[in-house]
This record gives structure tokens, sequence and C-alpha cells, in this order.
């Protein structure tokens, strides 16, 4: 028996999945503050607007995601900050529907459930709210693999092209998406009948392989800087050696030897950690469909996706080995690209409890919703402090700013940002600085703050709080006043 999500004669797969991307994004951006990563991406639009690619660049090393907003922003009159919540919600649509096009191309059954799944998906979707480099990645990475399940229908060298120029976009948000040019490949050593595979991979890899070749030669010989040489660096062992003998600094005599082995194993295990984390409640139809007789069939129809998921947890892998930190949107390309098994899972499930089948879809609804509204306290302090400093301090030269958030909503774009937090700074630029006011960000988990600043003669003039504790505080010399 076949179960199938009965639309409206007139709604599609596809054209649902992006009217329901585009509410999601809509629901996640309403009553929302940009997120730090994002204030920088706008910081950096608003420094090409000012003076081209080279102020953009200064701003910040890869500039691309920035350039786009500014060119979005001019094109439809929209603030930086909209404009760029318009691109990346678009961004977003896109790669969900280009999903959905592509398991529905080879799974027709599937393409109804897989909509819903996309949309479901909770590491992949809980970030609508959030400026991010990796929407516009997805969506180009989204595209090339819908490209390549065509272009694996008719070969052509003008369809390899397109793949190779989608591939190219997606680094211009994040580079690392270089490293699934390899996916490729390896889907096509077994894929390609037997006859053309040496055309096939010359068609998808002799451009990258001389693109590859040319950027190690450039690396190796001391001439590629900025990100590239910085995500190249990853993969030296030098780095890594020296976090390991830290730790066996650390460490009981006896441990002291296994410090290398300690510090491999124990980085990699956060990836599978964030994994699980991420897929939540859907890893009950992955498990189902990795349990079915006919998976081994589906992977081997959709090995494209397993390829591609391959590639990019070898990338989070160097990652975590290089920084022993791993942020949870960093595994959403992995569950973008888990999207035909769950989804198949999902199926599966239905098929096997008919019953359940409107809990299953409900529960799946719901957790979409639960990616996008908040219940939490927000970010509203900042917005607050930004908008006190814009109409009490008319220039950030004499404000010592320990919180680049509240100075961003402040319309200060380019101030002198403090690291936040460094107390011995504070209490020492309160003493001995030129600073007639203080903007200090309190976190909740931080030890008590009056004690310090009464000590160091600050009087605090204003605080925005929140219920959890968090809070911006801004204080003043006791013998000062703000100007």
């Amino acid at each position: 028996m076949t179960i199938s999500i009965r639309p409206p004669r007139w709604l599609t797969p596809i054209t649902a999945t992006l009217a329901g991307s585009l509410a999601l994004s809509l629901i996640a951006r309403l009553g929302s503050e940009v997120n730090r990563d994002g204030m920088l991406y706008v910081t950096t639009a608003q420094a090409f607007l000012d003076g081209g690619y080279a102020a953009a660049k200064a701003s910040f090393g890869w500039p691309f995601l920035s350039i786009a907003i500014a060119v979005v922003a001019k094109l439809t009159g929209l603030g930086l900050e909209n404009a760029a919540y318009l691109l990346n919600a678009l961004f977003m649509a896109g790669a969900c529907a280009l999903i959905v096009a592509s398991v529905g191309r080879r799974a027709p059954e599937l393409a109804w459930i897989t909509a819903l799944t996309v949309l479901a998906l909770p590491g992949f979707n809980e970030y609508r709210n959030e400026l991010l480099r990796e929407f516009g990645c997805w969506f180009f990475i989204a595209l090339a693999w819908w490209l390549a399940l065509r272009w694996d229908e008719r070969p052509r060298w003008t369809g390899a092209l397109a793949i190779q120029t989608a591939l190219a976009g997606a680094a211009l948000f994040r580079p690392e998406a270089l490293a699934l040019f390899p996916a490729l490949l390896g889907w096509q050593i077994f894929a390609a009948p037997g006859q053309e595979r040496w055309q096939r991979l010359a068609m998808i890899g002799l451009l990258p392989l001389v693109g590859g070749i040319t950027l190690l030669v450039a690396y190796f010989g001391g001439h590629l800087e900025g990100r590239l040489s910085a995500d190249l660096g990853r993969f030296g062992l030098r780095r890594f050696d020296d976090k390991a003998n830290a730790l066996a600094a650390a460490l009981i005599d006896y441990a002291r030897g296994q410090a290398r082995t300690i510090l491999l194993f124990g980085s990699l295990a956060l990836v599978p950690i964030k994994l699980l984390q991420k897929f939540s409640l859907l890893l009950i139809p992955l498990a189902f469909f990795f349990a079915s007789a006919g998976a081994r069939t589906f992977i081997h129809r959709h090995a494209l996706f397993a390829w591609g998921i391959g590639a990019h947890l070898l990338v989070v892998s160097v990652f975590v080995l290089d920084l022993q930190f791993l942020a949870g949107r960093y595994v959403g390309l992995i569950l973008l690209l888990a999207t035909p098994f769950i989804a198949a899972g999902l199926h599966l499930l239905i098929r096997r409890f008919p019953r359940w089948r409107h809990l299953i879809i409900a529960s799946a609804l719901l957790l979409a919703a639960g990616n996008v509204v908040s219940t939490g306290p927000g970010k509203g302090h900042f917005v607050e402090a930004g908008k006190w400093l814009a109409a009490n301090v008319s220039s950030p030269e004499r404000v010592y700013i320990d919180s680049g958030r509240t100075a961003y909503h402040a319309g200060w774009h380019t101030p002198q940002v403090a690291e936040r937090n460094r107390r011995e700074n504070i209490l020492r630029a309160a003493a001995n600085g030129p600073y007639d006011l203080f903007v200090l960000e309190v976190s909740r988990k931080d030890p008590p703050w009056d004690p310090p600043l009464e000590r160091s003669g600050l009087q605090v003039v204003q605080r925005f709080e929140l219920r959890n504790g968090d809070a911006v505080v801004i204080a003043r010399p006791a013998n000062g006043a703000a100007r």
C-alpha cells in the first residue's frame, strides 16, 4: 500500500516546499535579533558599499555573502539587515525545494514526505533566525546535486560545467564545499556505465583536478593567503601535536604517552554526539530506514547523497581535530543530504503503522514549527542598550565598548571593540583610560560584577537585563559624565 499526502491539485511538492520554507523563515525572523556573525556580515556589506571589495575584505576575509547582501540591498532598496534576511530566506527555500526535486526525480512516491522532512530537520532549520554563510552554501550544493542527477541521465560537457559552477558558488560562502568534488567523482566511479566511466570522470573531474593542483602549488609555494590558506593549514600535524603535548602536561604520568590517542578520539567523538543532538526525533525514521530490507537498494539509487555525507564527515572531522569544537550548524549539510533516507524511513513507518499516520505527520509539523518558534528570552537587551547609546552618546571614541552587539544596535558599525569580559583590562581602563563611558556585556554565568565595579570607581548609569540574568551594563566614572 502506497501512502501519500493528498494536497489540492494545484499544489506540487516543490511549490509547497518553497511556500513552507519562506513561511518558516518569516516566523523565525519575527521578534529575533541579528546574531553576532550576522552583524559582521552586515557591517562588511556596508564596508563594500562604502569602499568596494578591498574595504569588504579588510572587514572580513571571505566577504562574498556580504557582497551579495549589498547587491540585494541596492537592487531592492531594503536596509542591509533586511536584505540579508531576505537573501538567506531565498537560499533556504531554494535549497529545500531542490532537495525535494532531486529525491522526487528518482523516487516520485517520496516527494511529499520529503517536503515534510526537509522542513522539519532540526539541525538544518533551527538557524533560520540567524544570518549565516551556510545558507548560500547549502543552496548551491543542493543546486549542484540536482544538476548532477540530471547530468547523470544525459551526460554533456555543458551539464558538467554547470555542476562545477554551482559547487564553486557554494565555495564562495564556505570554502570547504570544494571537498564535495571528490564525492562527485566517487559517485561516478561506481554509478557510471563501464564504457562511459572515464569520459564521465573527465567531464566532472578534469577542471577541479587542475584547480586543486594549482591551489596546492600556490599553498606550498607560499603564495596562498587568507581563508583558503588557513583551511588547508588544518591538515597539518604540527598544530595537533602541539595540542597533544599541552594535553599530556595535564595528564597523570601513566596517561601522558596516550595523549595523542586521547585527543584524537576525544575530538572525533564530538561529531556523532552533535549529529545525535541535531537529528533529534528524526533519528527514529532514520533508524527504521536502515533496519529495513530495502535500505541497500535505496542507498544505491541515491548514492550521490551518501557520497556527499561521507565527504562532509571528513571535513567536519578535520575541523574538530584542529579546534576541538563543533558548532551545530557545521553538521547541517549532513542532515540536508540525509533527507532522502529520513523521508524513506518516514514513508516506511507510515506503511508499517497506518493508524499512526496522522500522528507521525502532526509530529513532523510540530517539529518544523518548534525549530522557528522561540520561547527563550531573546537578545532584546542588546537592542535596548544600543538605542540608549544612540540617543545619549554622539560618538564612540571615548566609550569603552565591551559589547560589540550593543555597539552594532547603536549604529556604531566600526568601533574599537574590546575583548569581551577581560576584567583586568576593564578595571585598568577605568583607572587610567580616557573613557567617559563603559559598555559591558554581562552573562549570567559570569562572577558577580557589582563589587569590582564599585572598587574601580565606576557608577552604573543604565542596566538592561533579561529574565535569565544576562545584561548590558552601562557605567561611567563616578566623577565623570557621558558626553
